[in-house]
């Protein structure tokens, strides 16, 4: 978006002014007092809005005096030559917006096609140059200056960046490696003290160490015996276990040896059995029932017509489509003579001198309606002068001679003449009546011949189209006595769409034909299933009684009977080997017991042994306490015990401290991580840019910009590496300005707002002022820019707008 022009209600001291700017980057000169930084501060009110009244904002708002309008207009042109307008005017909280596109009210919710995601603090942090955020670097120390110029590669980096500062500036307070004071370091310092002090006593006391070899035979005693409570623990374990399964044990000897059977019944005699007797019983109780409804007196009639003419109907049926295929010839030729038909009418609407009668002329007729050429009447008069001026120059024979010559030609003359007006009078040409063109000029006749052929060939098409059509009428009017003679139609129905009836006719007749067919057969088909039915009962039976008779069973429920034990028997089986798979390897120490009362002895004498060797344990447990209590008692209890709390006080305080240092830490690197992976596609055309800014402002004395994790390096022209705090207060100024607008330049692809610059470099010479020009002119090539100063520049005159005495002049210099 280029800014072109600004119109001021009331903002300040301007009122219902109006500016023109330049679309690359425009100049704003005058005076001090003169309304330029107001201008600006305009231009950033109406984008983002008017300040808030409250606290030192209401200084910001720039009420005008004189007047009650408060806002204005600012116009912009976009890459398509389309204009924005924003209309900001006072009103509640930043003031009422109304946005326009090429002078139509659109919502304001499009205000971002100009502002883009930015804020009123996006823009100032990066598109707005004053002399009080430049002059302000001059202030930072070291580190502050190395933030503030990393914290330019994203917007609202900085302050995410001065947190990272502030973590690492708080971890750094709780430790640092060679530091002295720092709280973590004092602790440190201060357990490797008390940890001498506890060794030197520990070392000075004699008895000390007698109690001790006491107390390291008596924790083997306890090891000793920790590690026989722990195997008899095991024993009660595997005990309780057999108790537990004792039960599962005792079914699993009775499933040894299930009750078997004799006779053993196949599953898929059972399954026979089964299903027989099942379709037995179901037969009995079904009813045979079949009943298909007649015949009424129409459809016997309709089935008796079709077949008494069966041979006729089945042509029809088989012919439908010719039918149907004659309907549609019938109806294209329709389509295209109605088309021919318009062809001729509009023939004739072009044409009045057209008629209805006329038919095209040959090439011999028209040969004779081309008049001949004076030419060939001239040459006998030609000839006549040639033999009359012959005749006078040569002597009596040849004299003679040219003057018959002369006649003749003179007769030839005569006769061609009298030829010509003959042909010219086409009342002499018969055939011109004959076809049509009488009373009609011989140039009409002519340009009319392709006409009347194409009106001919019309006439041609039309009578075969109508011909076609005769024909194919007469066929459908055969169809229609056809289809009336066998009763397909009957004397009402007028349509021609004989194919739809006879469809309709053939499915009436198909359906009737299918009744009539069930119902023929409905008796017979009754018969035969009670015929199946006692057939089937007697099958049934004789199924049952020879697979009774397989197994010499005499009647169903003895068979019946068999099978249910047979079942049970296969349980009893299954029983056994799900019980066997659960006792596992537990079944062989099950055997080693004679009954349930021994293994309980058994278990009952593991769990006194366990309780006794628990017993003992205890008493071991209590022996090293009071063996430590002695160790403690040998020393000074006062010291000893000041300095064994103090350690372990000291140890929490460390373990505090480190978790607060650690976290403070790694919040403070992963910020710095996160900002280096958020710009990492922007950063190395940001440098780019920024290096070629930096050259041009500082006439190629430095030549490359790096950046790494925790500072910056500039290359100068000889090579030279400096560190940045190792450059001047201005240098520094040119490489903060270099990556700033090299910042705003990338990120034009989001935003493409004017950079706005406020007299920033009051303090810079003339060499750099005139660099900061030359780096304008470059950026404005992209961005637009507007520059706000006291001093006169040095640039081309149209790029000036002075403002005289707090009025706009606007004066452009020719």
């Amino acid at each position: 978006m280029k800014l072109v022009e600004a119109k001021v209600y009331g903002f300040g001291k301007w009122i219902d002014q109006e500016f023109n700017f330049e679309s690359d980057y425009q100049v704003i000169f005058g005076s001090n007092e003169a309304g330029k930084t107001t201008l600006l501060n305009f231009i950033k009110s109406i984008l983002f809005g008017f300040a808030s009244a409250r606290g030192d904002n209401k200084y910001q708002q720039y009420k005008p005096k004189n007047s009650s309008n408060y806002g204005g207009e600012l116009t912009f042109e976009a890459k398509d030559k389309s204009h924005w307008t924003v209309k900001r005017v006072d009103g509640k909280g930043n003031g009422e917006v109304t946005l326009f596109h090429d002078g139509q009210v659109v919502p304001d919710t499009l205000m971002g096609q100009i502002v883009g995601n930015f804020t009123k603090d996006d823009f100032e942090n990066t598109h707005i140059f004053d002399d009080q955020s430049i002059l302000s670097i001059y202030s930072l120390d070291e580190n502050k200056l190395e933030t503030e110029i990393m914290s330019i590669g994203a917007v609202g980096s900085k302050d995410w960046l001065k947190a990272a500062d502030n973590l690492n500036s708080d971890a750094e307070n709780i430790y640092r490696p060679r530091g002295q004071k720092q709280p973590l370091v004092v602790k440190l310092k201060r357990r490797d003290k008390l940890l001498e002090e506890k060794a030197e006593i520990e070392n000075q006391q004699t008895a000390y160490q007698r109690v001790k070899d006491q107390l390291s035979l008596v924790n083997r005693d306890f090891d000793d015996n920790e590690r026989l409570l722990k195997q008899a623990d095991e024993a009660e374990d595997s005990l309780r276990n057999l108790d537990k399964k004792w039960s599962r044990y005792e079914q699993f000897q009775k499933n040894k040896h299930p009750n078997e059977s004799s006779i053993q019944i196949s599953n898929d005699d059972w399954e026979e059995v089964l299903k027989a007797n099942q379709e037995l019983s179901t037969l009995k109780e079904t009813q045979t029932t079949n009943k298909v409804s007649e015949l009424n007196n129409v459809e016997k009639n309709i089935l008796k017509n079709y077949n008494a003419n069966k041979s006729q109907l089945d042509y029809i049926r088989n012919q439908k489509f010719e039918l149907q295929n004659l309907q549609f010839h019938r109806d294209d030729m329709n389509s295209k003579l109605l088309k021919v038909d318009t062809q001729v009418d509009q023939l004739f609407k072009n044409h009045p001198q057209l008629a209805e009668d006329m038919l095209p002329l040959t090439s011999g007729e028209l040969d004779q309606l081309t008049p001949q050429t004076n030419s060939e009447v001239n040459i006998p008069l030609i000839i006549c002068a040639v033999a009359i001026v012959l005749a006078f120059v040569t002597s009596n024979p040849l004299r003679f001679l040219f003057i018959v010559v002369a006649a003749l030609s003179v007769f030839w003359y005569w006769y061609q003449k009298k030829n010509l007006a003959a042909k010219n009078n086409l009342a002499n040409y018969a055939f011109l009546k004959q076809k049509g063109y009488e009373n009609l000029s011989r140039e009409t006749i002519i340009n009319l011949q392709e006409t009347v052929i194409a009106l001919d060939n019309f006439h041609t098409s039309q009578r075969g189209l109508v011909d076609g059509i005769k024909s194919i009428e007469v066929d459908l009017n055969k169809w229609r006595k056809i289809l009336l003679q066998l009763n397909v139609l009957d004397e009402s129905y007028k349509s021609d769409k004989y194919n739809e009836q006879i469809e309709k006719y053939f499915a009436e007749l198909d359906q009737i034909k299918a009744k009539a067919d069930l119902a023929q057969q409905n008796q017979a088909v009754t018969q035969e299933m009670a015929d199946n039915k006692t057939q089937h009962l007697a099958e049934l039976k004789t199924k049952i009684e020879q697979i009774l008779a397989k197994y010499k069973i005499v009647n169903l429920n003895s068979f019946v009977q068999i099978h249910t034990q047979q079942v049970e028997n296969v349980r009893a089986v299954n029983q056994f080997k799900q019980d066997k798979d659960f006792l596992g390897s537990d079944l062989a120490q099950l055997q080693k017991y004679p009954d349930r009362e021994t293994l309980s002895n058994e278990l009952s004498a593991a769990v006194a042994k366990k309780n006794e060797l628990s017993d003992k344990n205890n008493q071991l447990s209590r022996q090293m306490g009071s063996l430590k209590e002695q160790m403690q008692q040998i020393f000074d209890n006062t010291q000893y015990q000041r300095i064994v709390s103090e350690l372990a006080q000291n140890q929490e305080d460390i373990l505090e401290n480190y978790d607060e240092w650690l976290a403070e830490k790694l919040a403070s690197d992963w910020i710095k991580e996160m900002l280096n992976i958020a710009t990492e596609n922007r950063y190395p055309k940001m440098i780019q840019k920024a290096t070629q800014y930096f050259a041009l402002l500082t006439d190629n004395n430095y030549v490359k910009i790096d950046f790494n994790d925790k500072d910056i390096m500039i290359t100068s022209a000889d090579k030279n590496l400096f560190d940045v705090h190792e450059l001047s207060k201005a240098t520094t100024i040119q490489l903060y300005l270099s990556l700033r607008l090299a910042f705003v330049t990338e990120i034009s692809d989001l935003i493409k707002l004017p950079i706005l610059i406020d007299d920033a470099f009051v303090d810079f010479d003339i060499s750099r002022t005139e660099n900061v020009f030359k780096l304008i002119q470059e950026i404005s090539k992209s961005n637009q820019v507007i520059y706000v100063t006291a001093n006169e520049p040095k640039v081309p005159i149209d790029h000036i707008l002075e403002l005289q005495g707090g009025e706009e002049i606007a004066e452009a210099y020719n």
